[in-house]
């Protein structure tokens, strides 16, 4: 199963906004404007398998996610539609 990446499009220490990977701290890119940055973390996001790409404002509160790719499949027993609990 592969690891969900996340990248954050956030505000930069002195203007500007950054891209960087949860995680890492790793820096992507350093843009003047948020929608640049929302663009090369979108395209980083899509690149992978499974991803999550969380846009912030500008006090840094987290605004909108979206996620990329296909989720991991979850475990654990599930009941089919119709199901009796008592059959798990």
């Amino acid at each position: 199963m592969a690891e969900r990446v996340t990248y954050h499009v956030v505000p930069a220490e002195h203007g500007g906004w950054n891209v960087q990977q949860e995680n890492t701290g790793k820096i992507f890119g350093i843009h003047q404007f948020r929608t640049q940055a929302i663009l090369q973390a979108r395209d980083l996001a899509q690149s992978h398998e499974y991803s999550l790409l969380v846009v912030h404002d500008k006090n840094g509160q987290v605004e909108k996610q979206y996620n990329y790719g296909r989720l991991p499949p979850r475990s654990g027993p599930r009941s089919e539609p119709g199901g009796r609990p008592e059959d798990l």
